[in-house]
């Protein structure tokens, strides 16, 4: 299935606009975009010009949510928090994984 936007399949369209993914993690979305565009060229969905633009697009998305996830921290909207702060407002809670730059 094609949209009308340049011969760019639908899917991929649809990722492009998951802006909540794209800010929680640029470069992950973007990879993901990436790979989902050169697999459409590989399965011939696309021409050149076409996975050209949707790489363009894919590396301004990734810039776009670099942008707002700095912002989105600088307003404090993003924060890491260590399993000892989150255990003095909610004792029960469940902790999994680990806080970037602490040993596993």
């Amino acid at each position: 299935m094609l949209s009308s936007l340049a011969g760019i399949p639908q899917p991929w369209l649809d990722e492009l606009y998951d802006s909540s993914a794209l800010v929680t993690d640029p470069d992950g979305r973007a990879a993901v975009l990436n790979e989902m565009a050169y697999a459409a060229g590989r399965r011939k969905e696309v021409d050149a010009n076409v996975l050209s633009d949707m790489l363009e697009l894919s590396e301004a998305a990734r810039t776009w949510a670099l942008l707002e996830h700095e912002e989105a921290w600088a307003m404090g909207l993003l924060r890491y928090e260590s399993a000892e702060e989150w255990e003095m407002d909610e004792p029960e809670r469940i902790v999994v994984g680990r806080t970037p730059g602490n040993a596993a």
